[in-house]
């Protein structure tokens, strides 16, 4: 009986094949066995079976699809994976279904050669190529200068014919010129444009504000212009950025000038970067740009905010978000303790302790920034 046959009444009864590798050991992997025993006959494990691939003219080897059979509850990523590993043929995902489908018992007879649609292909091909290399040969038997000469004549007469049907409906000049006249359309306008041609609607529209730009859209935050302050321009960006508290003074004796604007890219957790200033100088302020204030860091003297839109903390803080920066082991004095402001906690000397407070600042300003509706402004 031949290898496939036998294979297929194993599988359908589900008795196992017995494997063994060179030195007669029984093995349970036919990567690593030798020879293939279906009970008392034995094959090469490279034995070819009668099972043939559909892409081309050869058969599976008996030890490949011993191996598919062995692996059927693989998906065909992790079966492919397994056969280079075990250095086994795979069976092709066209022919997979089809060999389980035989060897299993769900169907009776097997794929043929003569059945594959291909060889159909395969005829047809030839049966154009036998036309084809006939057709040439036969033009190859003509000299060179009479097969050119026949080709130009057949084209000529073919020009020519598309030429008596052709109908030359516009030339390269017809084209350009018009046959309809727009004065009517040009009188019907005349209302609304006038006689100098400008729209009525543009000029009132353009006695409209013009829309605000990106840069007047920046929100601003403020902060003291003190020296002994524990946030000045020298060290904010440090700690709103890199979530890093460094003295001010420190900064200062290392030779840094302190700007007069400071810019803050503030990374949201919905993905958005926000960009703000932060300045302690608000005397080039403008009217609407005090709109744009949204937080200001308290030193705790209420000259802070002489000359301000908001000289009254009261008032002041009931419009923007107030921070009052501290040591952590201290509270607040002063007049700071009356004020409507949050209390910002500083390490003395613990560093790692700086990531934390910056996070309860962004997510203090972020929760009075969406209560009042300031993001949209921005």
């Amino acid at each position: 009986m031949q290898p496939l046959q036998l294979l297929r009444t194993h599988t359908c009864n589900k008795k196992p094949v017995i494997l063994k590798d060179a030195n007669d050991n029984v093995v349970t992997n036919v990567a690593d066995a030798s020879t293939v025993w279906f009970d008392d006959e034995s094959f090469a494990r490279n034995t070819p079976t009668t099972f043939p691939k559909n892409s081309s003219d050869d058969t599976y080897t008996l030890d490949t699809l011993i191996f598919l059979v062995q692996n059927e509850h693989l998906d065909n990523s992790a079966y492919f994976k397994e056969c280079r590993q075990r250095d086994i043929e795979h069976v092709s995902i066209v022919d997979r279904k089809k060999v389980l489908d035989y060897l299993t018992g769900k169907v009776d007879t097997q794929p043929t050669k003569q059945s594959r649609s291909t060889s159909g292909v395969r005829k047809q091909r030839e049966d154009g190529d036998e036309i084809k290399d006939k057709a040439e040969s036969n033009n190859e038997n003509e000299p060179a200068s009479k097969r050119v000469k026949f080709d130009e004549q057949q084209s000529h007469v073919s020009i020519d014919k598309l030429r008596e049907r052709e109908k030359v409906l516009q030339s390269s000049a017809s084209i350009l010129q018009g046959d309809k006249d727009f004065y009517t359309i040009v009188k019907a306008m005349n209302p609304t444009f006038g006689k100098n041609g400008a729209s009525s609607t543009i000029q009132k529209s353009s006695s409209k504000p013009s829309k605000p730009t990106s840069k007047d859209r920046i929100p601003i935050i403020i902060v003291p212009a003190a020296p002994t302050a524990k946030f000045t321009l020298f060290n904010i960006k440090q700690f709103l950025e890199n979530f890093e508290y460094v003295d001010p003074q420190q900064l200062r004796a290392q030779g840094m000038k302190k700007p007069d604007r400071v810019s803050i890219e503030r990374y949201r957790r919905d993905g958005q970067v926000t960009v703000y200033h932060v300045i302690d100088n608000v005397a080039h302020l403008k009217q609407n740009d005090w709109d744009r204030v949204c937080c200001v860091f308290a030193s705790g003297q209420q000259w802070q905010f002489k000359g301000w839109k908001y000289e009254r903390p009261i008032d002041l803080f009931s419009h923007v978000k107030g921070f009052y920066a501290k040591w952590a082991d201290e509270s607040i004095k002063g007049p700071a303790s009356g004020w409507n402001v949050t209390p910002l906690d500083i390490s003395r000397s613990q560093r790692h302790n700086d990531k934390l407070s910056a996070a309860k600042f962004w997510d203090a300003l972020d929760k009075h920034m969406g209560v009042h509706h300031l993001y949209g402004n921005y």
